[in-house]
């Protein structure tokens, strides 16, 4: 979790100062914008690509008792819950630069 948290505060502390620093040379902020673009979609990507095996690993595990009322509200729920956390961190990619610029 930790580990997580400390990835995105590094991603975020790249962002603002790549964005506000005035040291890149003579006005390259079309060519960093791009640069910026396609590290967003690779992180897009990498996210959406870790919540896809984390929700075949929970239909795996939880498909031999799949008759069980209790494991298939645990399936749907866990599966669910990956889900959300896929569309959220997609999410975070794209809005915290666009807020950030918002505000400066």
């Amino acid at each position: 979790m930790f580990k997580k948290f400390s990835i995105s505060a590094l991603y975020i502390t790249f962002l603002s100062y790549v964005l506000t620093s005035d040291v890149l040379g003579a006005n390259p902020g079309a060519k960093i914008e791009q640069g910026l673009q396609k590290v967003q979609t690779f992180l897009t990507g990498i996210i959406v690509a870790v919540g896809i095996c984390a929700g075949v690993w929970i239909v795996i595990k939880k498909l031999p008792g799949i008759d069980d009322p209790m494991v298939k509200n645990e399936m749907f729920r866990g599966v669910g819950m990956v889900l959300a956390g896929v569309g959220v961190g997609a999410a975070l990619v794209w809005l915290v630069p666009w807020v950030y610029n918002l505000f400066q």
